[in-house]
């Protein structure tokens, strides 16, 4: 099994491996109230779902998982690289935050720290992500840390009253009708090793305030 060894360390937060005990901490996160973002946090689970879940991503050579803890050692937010291409040298990007942490710079923090990592110690060539249109908070994080777009496409969304909730008012534009499903657009980014070597060499990283 993985031990729980730290990774790298920024100013608010630290990255390290991600473990079996940590299904359980996540588990335990307050729930998200906003239906933007439900979809990002976990089922309950029992044990045996927990074990599975853990395991077989554990095991899998295309996925990879990482704790972030804020520095009193709490369990904050979960890091994933998905669809690994390891000939081509690059991964997808996942980050889930607890929900009273967000808008205070940790995920920030944890994403340029883990960058480091990414491509200094893991070698890989370039990250890429997606990002609802609709979350302009994560947005301003990716672009601190020197994504640039390149492409966007529409994908599912889970609440269907998305056309009936005054909660989506002002970002209604983002959502359609595709049959019997409903979609939200999605932007695409890119982090290329070469642009953030050079962003870290100019001092250009973003500015975590403690």
């Amino acid at each position: 099994m993985l031990d729980n060894r730290v990774l790298v360390t920024g100013e608010k937060t630290l990255v390290r491996q991600f473990t079996r005990e940590d299904v359980d901490a996540w588990l335990q996160w307050p729930s998200q109230l906003d239906p933007l973002y439900t979809s990002s946090y976990p089922r309950p689970m029992n044990r045996y779902e927990r074990d599975a879940w853990y395991y077989e991503r554990l095991n899998r050579n295309d996925y990879m998982m990482f704790a972030v803890d804020d520095k009193r050692g709490q369990l904050i937010g979960l890091l994933t690289l998905r669809n690994i291409d390891r000939s081509h040298a690059h991964a997808v990007l996942g980050i889930t935050l607890r929900p009273e942490v967000l808008s205070g710079g940790m995920g920030t923090d944890a994403l340029w720290s883990f960058l480091g990592y990414y491509f200094d110690v893991l070698k890989f060539d370039a990250m890429f992500l997606d990002v609802a249109a609709y979350n302009r908070r994560a947005q301003r994080v990716y672009e601190k840390c020197g994504f640039v777009y390149t492409s966007e496409h529409w994908g599912h969304f889970d609440d269907y009253s998305v056309f009936a909730n005054n909660h989506y008012h002002g970002i209604r534009q983002y959502f359609r009708r595709h049959g019997a499903w409903i979609e939200t657009l999605f932007y695409d980014m890119i982090l290329r090793r070469q642009d953030f070597y050079k962003r870290r060499q100019a001092g250009r990283g973003p500015i975590i305030r403690k």
